[in-house]
């Protein structure tokens, strides 16, 4: 009875948390929008507004997929390179066959590929997801450079560039297709049974185990989901530039995991919403494009990068701490 009574008067208080982690995001959105705003004229631009979406359309991808491992109290440190890797794919494939369709299903293939080795290795033979997908970081990326030869691949093919070149007047037509996979990964989070066993996989993986949900398998699973949407943003990169790039996605999974962290997700797993993680990739993404914006030096940039990563992952550790206390 009392544990009952415990667990229905926590819940408003989860949800008193996340309510106010939300507006706490949106309000330093806003600051950071209008603070840039002042600092560059051109911020508000249509131009740079259009530049700024579809540069974030790749890290809304795979953050989103990012997301679903880090609820499970995993990490992928491979999805940049697998995006040179997927792209590789696909722009070859493309190549030699001259249909765009079979370019968008190697590449997605490709992807999945790399987050299949990733699963395995981490649900079924339950080794390190840190050191596993190290692994398959330097993997993919060392694919991706004997793919390109370590040169880059012009691609001509308007149907390949669409999803990731085309916009409508200054709107990028990737961010309607974002949109959608969002809704349909929050359908499949928060709706149906496999959503459920994310969580309780990453709130305790011994139990999950014992009342029957398959965590290894799910675990599994979810790294090929990541892997395909890995797949999903090299094709939409390749079409932002229109050529593939043997060193496409650098130091993506970084921004990833920021953002997602940014956004509320824990590192220690069974905690987060993907509304939290779209929100950290507009704050993050905005702050990069300010930066750059204001002429700021790359490498400064580079700094304030990890000075975030490193603040988020602080914030997040002593959140832990104190529900654990």
């Amino acid at each position: 009875m009392t544990s009952a009574t415990t667990n229905i008067t926590d819940r408003p208080k989860k949800h008193d948390t996340l309510t106010l982690r939300y507006l706490v995001l949106i309000g330093l959105i806003l600051i950071a929008a209008i603070g840039f705003s002042i600092a560059n004229d051109n911020f508000y631009s249509l131009t740079n507004l259009g530049i700024l979406l579809r540069s974030i359309s790749v890290l809304f991808l795979v953050s989103m997929g990012m997301t679903f491992i880090m609820l499970t109290g995993g990490i992928d440190l491979s999805v940049g390179s697998n995006v040179a890797f997927a792209g590789g794919i696909g722009v070859i494939t493309l190549t030699v066959t001259g249909s765009a369709t079979l370019g968008f299903i190697a590449a997605i293939v490709a992807g999945s590929l790399i987050g299949l080795i990733n699963g395995y290795f981490i649900g079924k033979l339950k080794l390190s997801a840190f050191m596993v997908t190290l692994a398959t970081f330097a993997l993919a990326r060392g694919l991706a450079l004997v793919i390109y030869d370590a040169n880059s691949i012009n691609v001509s093919d308007p149907a390949f560039l669409w999803l990731g070149g085309t916009s409508w007047g200054a709107f990028p037509v990737v961010i309607p297709f974002v949109a959608l996979v969002f809704a349909a990964l929050s359908v499949l989070l928060y709706k149906t049974t496999f959503g459920r066993d994310v969580y309780a996989t990453g709130s305790n993986f011994n139990t999950a185990f014992v009342l029957g949900r398959r965590p290894e398998r799910k675990i599994m699973w979810i790294y090929v989901l990541s892997g395909a949407l890995a797949g999903l943003s090299a094709i939409i990169t390749v079409g932002r530039v229109s050529s593939g790039q043997p060193w496409a996605g650098l130091y993506l999974e970084f921004d990833a995991i920021t953002a997602v962290i940014l956004g509320g997700t824990s590192l220690f797993g069974g905690r987060g919403k993907l509304l939290g993680t779209i929100l950290g990739v507009l704050l993050y993404g905005i702050i990069i494009n300010g930066l750059v914006l204001t002429g700021m030096n790359p490498y400064l940039q580079n700094l304030i990068k990890g000075m975030i990563l490193l603040g988020v992952v602080l914030l997040d550790t002593f959140t832990q701490r104190g529900k654990t206390a």
